[in-house]
């Protein structure tokens, strides 16, 4: 009961109160609150709409539009001659408990504003935040919202996106396609990197510049490695690393390169018994086996 006490005086205070003079007073400084609410509302709206997403411009034109109503109706309060005292102290506690309970969304809210200043990706970007691949989706006040490579819809809060490291592939006009072949070590590399290189020259979404690089990386276990490093359009980047891979593969074996597989070559350090029985003998009594 103790926090209805406020609103009760306040009622009781208005009945004993109120006068003619005092009411027309109250109905002017309300009209005068509602225009000045409305005026500040749609000055704030243009002035953050030119920095903020339109979404966050029409949420703190709103904020300014009841903070100013909740002036005026204060004022006319104060008018008719009500101690708002209590009513402004109860208030300012209610205020302190949300604004506690709400540093989450404010801090949400004030990265999804730095992140729109920022503008690290837009929707349809492939981005990797904090280790979720995808492609972005939404980008709002509070969140961002990622599809991921396997269709997975993920939330990410916007005070830990601004947090974290963003990549951004498709931020560029042009992506490196980096893949690696190997041959045996008895074939002519020159003879690989003279296919290799017909191919990367044929394609025709390899771009001229900068030059494609095609180098001998490591002498490993099975084979010869060779690293193809060549530019595509960003758009294009994923079709090209696919199909170029295949090509070499389907041309160095077209030209009778061997592209070498793991294999090991086994000694014992005593000679190995062979015994061989042979079929006939096998089903045989007393039959022994040939060594």
């Amino acid at each position: 009961m103790d926090v209805l006490k406020p609103l009760s005086d306040l009622l009781g205070s208005i009945s004993s109160m109120v006068t003619l003079d005092k009411i027309l007073v109250s109905v002017l400084v309300l009209v005068a609150g509602f225009l000045l609410a409305y005026t500040f509302k749609r000055l704030v709206y243009r002035v953050a709409f030119r920095v903020t997403p339109p979404d966050i411009a029409r949420s703190l034109s709103n904020l300014v539009y009841y903070i100013v109503i909740a002036i005026a109706v204060v004022t006319i309060l104060a008018i008719l001659g009500v101690d708002v005292t209590s009513l402004i102290v109860t208030g300012g506690v209610i205020g302190i408990v949300l604004g506690f309970a709400s540093q989450t969304i404010v801090s949400n809210l004030l990265a999804g504003i730095f992140l729109y200043w920022d503008k690290p990706f837009k929707p349809g970007d492939p981005v990797n935040i904090d280790n979720v691949a995808g492609i972005v989706k939404e980008i709002s006040i509070l969140s961002t919202r990622i599809q991921t490579w396997d269709g997975v819809y993920v939330r990410i809060p916007n005070e830990k996106v601004f947090a974290t490291t963003i990549v951004n592939y498709g931020r560029m006009p042009v992506r490196r396609v980096e893949l690696k072949a190997s041959i045996a070590y008895k074939e002519d590399f020159e003879k690989a990197l003279e296919v290799i290189r017909r191919l990367v020259d044929q394609h025709p979404l390899i771009l001229a510049k900068p030059e494609p690089v095609i180098y001998v990386s490591q002498l490993g276990n099975d084979g010869v490695e060779i690293t193809i490093q060549v530019w595509a359009p960003t758009s294009e980047w994923i079709n090209v690393k696919r199909e170029l891979l295949w090509l070499i593969k389907k041309e160095l074996t077209k030209a009778g390169i061997e592209i070498p597989f793991p294999q090991r070559d086994v000694w014992f350090r005593t000679p190995l018994e062979i015994r061989i029985i042979e079929k006939q003998e096998a089903g045989k009594p007393g039959a022994t086996p040939k060594q």
